[in-house]
């Protein structure tokens, strides 16, 4: 169905981006699929899976587009979201970087209902991306691990090198007030 026409039926629905259903619409002869809600938790990928049906996936989220640097995050629940902000900004200052070169901000889909992350990186403008623990853990990375107690090999660096375009880690792991950033390109 026309675009318009989901919008239109959706908007009284819809609450926030963090809990709102990721919606992906098909034209009527059944070429393209294109998320018009939730590209980055879910909407993109359906329509992705869409592909191997003979649609064209038409994604539009603009992180797939530009060019920069991809964060990983890992925190405990209930870290306070000055001490996300700074552990970010003071990663990006030790490697001569600022928000402005960020494309991303990578976590664990474990993180997805933690209101302070989402509250932090809400307040940086930058998209953040929940990362699946299979793909966490598909991620190849040579360092000690934090993260074995929750069944991942790892969050930061693996979330950083799976949301980058590059692959290559330019600021391994570190911690600032309890929160694990590590930059990738």
């Amino acid at each position: 169905m026309p675009c318009e026409a989901v919008i239109r039926g959706v908007c009284p629905l819809l609450r926030n981006k963090w809990v709102d259903p990721a919606i992906v619409v098909v034209d009527k002869p059944m070429r393209y699929a294109i998320p018009i809600l939730g590209g980055h938790h879910g909407g993109n990928e359906v329509a992705e899976i869409l592909e191997k049906f003979g649609l064209k996936a038409i994604i539009t989220t603009a992180m797939e587009y530009s060019e920069g640097l991809s964060i990983g995050i890992g925190c405990r629940k209930g870290v306070r979201v000055e001490d996300i902000v700074y552990a970010i900004k003071a990663a990006l200052a030790e490697s001569g970087y600022t928000l402005k070169d960020v494309r991303v901000i990578a976590t664990a889909e474990t993180k997805r209902g933690e209101r302070e992350l989402i509250e932090a990186v809400d307040s940086m403008k930058k998209p953040l991306v929940f990362v699946k623990n299979e793909d966490i853990n598909s991620i190849y990375v040579p360092s000690k691990s934090e993260a074995k107690r929750v069944g991942l090999k790892s969050v930061a660096e693996r979330c950083a090198l799976f949301c980058s375009k590059e692959k290559k880690l330019i600021m391994p792991k570190r911690v600032y007030r309890g929160v694990t950033v590590a930059i990738a390109r």
